[in-house]
């Protein structure tokens, strides 16, 4: 703790701080005082914290303090108990809850105040559910959201142009240094015109000439980019061609080799599986999937439960279940007797065959979802091996290449074999629907027909609707006999269990009458004594107060004479110590020599012996002066004569270097144009 108390106060000593603060002084601080420096390091990491606690009711400032600890990233204690500790020593300006945050925040105050300011900008607020519904509201949302991702790109980036290290000194010397650059190559680019001009008869024409057989250079390079690509792509359309050719072959291979009773087999065999996937399966699923949407809605809408709540569910569940297997006991008892064991096993093998059903559905699933995996597989390496460039194999990669294609060739035509009787299977089935669809749309029209004909039109749309209202009626009577039952085995429940506490309360009542009689004269009597008491109190609290005056005025008079004696006192060492002081003066001065033939040495000698000694010192000064003012004009003519020569001096090691990197500048600059520039060959 000394450690950690020594650290915060030698952190708050500090810029930007500045307190002062010693171990004692800081140690002896109130709560309050406590709370206002850690306010003001709070207000050093942000402003928006800088606050007066005097002007602030506390409740504000321990939300306010806690909020800023959350931005923070603060970690207060994870257990409940600590936690609730660590709440209430923040609110009470605890030492022991303090000193911890003052140190964690002391020694990370740079990273907090980068995290404090872009907490102003990146905190996430709530909104409720039913406000963010409304359009506006989620469109600023999403708005804000986009804002504040353009905020992290902009702040990485300044980071980013921060860390880099380049200053805009740095980049105005860069683009002085290319203007430089530049004005000295238009230099010698006139120089070297002016050379040919003056040396080559007709240049204008010559440099044409330069300057189209460099454009026909490039363009013929261009060329024959674009030949390369055009051969690229002739060689993937042959590719691609002989590919739907193969597989044109292989298309009519199978429609010869297939049959119509094998086609019809093989679509009752899928119709077969897909109605038992749309009547059965899927309406199974569907309604679980709906009664869990319903409890977890029902979770959702009820309010957060508490740990009763969930102690009385439990409760009732577990009765449930008692229920539910008392009932299930009493249900095998009544059917042991009957002599069911027949219809038992057809139900037995009427689950086993569901479950079967269940199993094939859910395997046809699962391999329709491995074809369609393997055709993408297939088609992803048929676009990959497009993309592929030819290049030289060596024979052993090629053996192997060959093998691993013609195995894959052969998985592929299985697969495919497979997938066109699919296609064909599905295309049947296709235009078996459609002329189902027809030919109920015909008896639609026909039963249309029949219905105007006996005036009788829309019966078939009521009888639908009736027969619909007439199921959903149905269902609904289901549930409301189901909800009947359950009310009426609660109310039974709850009558037994009322008859039963009656029986247990009769005996306590005719207990109780007897005792009421003595609990009313109790009562009386104790209002009584309660006046009695009321008053005494009353009267004693009276002169409590007035002796609690009275021993607050002594305890001030004896503290004020206490503090008073004590000044006196030391006053009077301190007088005590100056009349001792000055009765040695007196004696040492007035005093004869001692023993060894010397006088005692005083104030007055001691002082009057340094008085000679600076006396001696200023002359010897005031000489000192004399002399260096006599020298002092020649003096600072030399040494101004010797700065004129140092600069001198220095001014030409700088010209002469200047020189040097101007003529190795010039040097490279020449070598690099000769490279570039266009040669004119005679």
């Amino acid at each position: 703790m000394a450690e950690l108390l020594r650290g915060i106060v030698e952190k708050l000593n500090e810029e930007p701080f500045n307190k002062k603060f010693s171990l004692i002084s800081f140690d002896a601080l109130e709560s309050i005082s406590l709370l206002q420096v850690l306010n003001d390091v709070f207000a050093e990491i942000s402003e928006d914290q800088r606050k007066d606690l005097r002007d602030e009711a506390p409740e504000d400032t321990a939300m306010r303090m806690f909020s800023q600890l959350r931005v923070l990233k603060y970690k207060p204690p994870a257990d409940q108990g600590s936690l609730k500790a660590f709440r209430v020593g923040l609110v009470s300006g605890d030492k022991g809850v303090v000193y911890p945050i003052l140190n964690w925040l002391l020694q990370r105050i740079p990273d907090l105040k980068k995290r404090a300011y872009l907490a102003g900008f990146l905190m996430k607020f709530e909104i409720p559910i039913e406000i963010l519904q409304d359009d506006d509201v989620q469109r600023m949302s999403t708005l804000h959201e986009e804002l504040k991702e353009e905020f992290k790109e902009a702040h990485k980036a300044t980071e980013r142009i921060k860390s880099s290290g380049t200053t805009a000194s740095e980049v105005r010397r860069d683009v002085q240094n290319m203007e430089e650059e530049r004005t000295q190559l238009k230099r010698r680019i006139d120089r070297q015109r002016k050379k040919v001009k003056d040396n080559v008869p007709n240049h204008e024409a010559v440099l044409v000439a330069a300057t189209a057989h460099r454009m026909e250079k490039e363009r013929d390079g261009e060329i024959g980019e674009q030949k390369v690509d055009q051969k690229n792509q002739l060689l993937h359309l042959e590719q691609k061609y002989n590919r739907i050719r193969k597989h044109m072959h292989e298309l009519q291979d199978c429609n010869m080799n297939a049959s119509a009773e094998g086609l019809l087999k093989h679509l009752e065999e899928e119709h077969v599986g897909n109605s038992y996937t749309v009547k059965e399966k899927l309406p199974k699923e569907i309604e679980l999937r709906r009664r869990v949407r319903d409890v977890l809605k029902r979770v959702a809408e009820e309010p957060v439960p508490t740990a009763e709540d969930l102690q009385t569910l439990e409760h009732k569940l577990e009765r449930a279940n008692e229920d539910c297997r008392k009932i299930y006991e009493q249900r095998m008892e009544k059917q042991k007797p009957a002599g069911d064991d027949k219809l038992s096993l057809f139900r037995q093998q009427a689950g086993v065959v569901g479950r079967k059903k269940e199993t094939a559905a859910a395997a046809l699933a699962d391999l329709r979802e491995e074809v369609s995996k393997l055709e993408a597989e297939l088609q992803e390496k048929q676009d990959r091996l497009q993309g592929v460039d030819g290049g030289v194999l060596e024979p052993e990669g090629m053996a192997q290449l060959v093998k691993s294609v013609r195995s894959d060739h052969d998985r592929m035509k299985e697969k495919k074999r497979e997938i066109e009787a699919i296609q064909v299977v599905n295309g049947v089935k296709e235009r078996t629907l459609d002329l189902l669809l027809e030919q109920e749309e015909g008896v639609r029209g026909d039963i249309t027909a029949l219905e105007e004909e006996h005036g009788l039109e829309g019966y078939q749309t009521t009888q639908d609707e009736m027969e619909r209202v007439a199921e959903q009626k149905s269902q609904l009577d289901e549930k409301k006999q189901k909800t009947l039952e359950e009310m009426s085995a609660l109310v039974i429940e709850l009558n037994a269990k009322v008859n039963e506490k009656k029986t247990t309360v009769g005996p306590l009542l005719q207990d109780i009458r007897p005792l009421r009689s003595e609990y009313k004269s109790l009562s009386d009597e104790l209002k009584e004594k309660k006046k009695v008491y009321d008053a005494e109190k009353a009267g004693l609290e009276s002169q409590s107060s007035a002796l609690e005056q009275q021993v607050r005025a002594l305890q001030s008079s004896v503290s004020e004479q206490e503090s008073r004696l004590f000044i006196l006192l030391e006053k009077a060492k301190v007088m005590e110590f100056q009349q001792q002081f000055a009765a040695d003066e007196l004696k040492r001065y007035t005093a004869g020599a001692r023993e060894s033939g010397e006088r005692e040495t005083n104030f007055r000698d001691r002082h009057q012996k340094r008085i000679h000694e600076l006396e001696s010192e200023q002359k010897e000064l005031r000489r000192k002066q004399k002399a260096i003012r006599s020298t002092h004009a020649e003096s600072t003519k030399q040494m101004a004569m010797w700065q004129d020569v140092q600069a001198l001096i220095y001014a030409k090691r700088q010209a002469f270097r200047k020189q040097e990197e101007d003529n190795q500048r010039q040097a490279a600059q020449d070598r690099e144009i000769l490279a570039n520039e266009d040669r004119l060959v005679i």
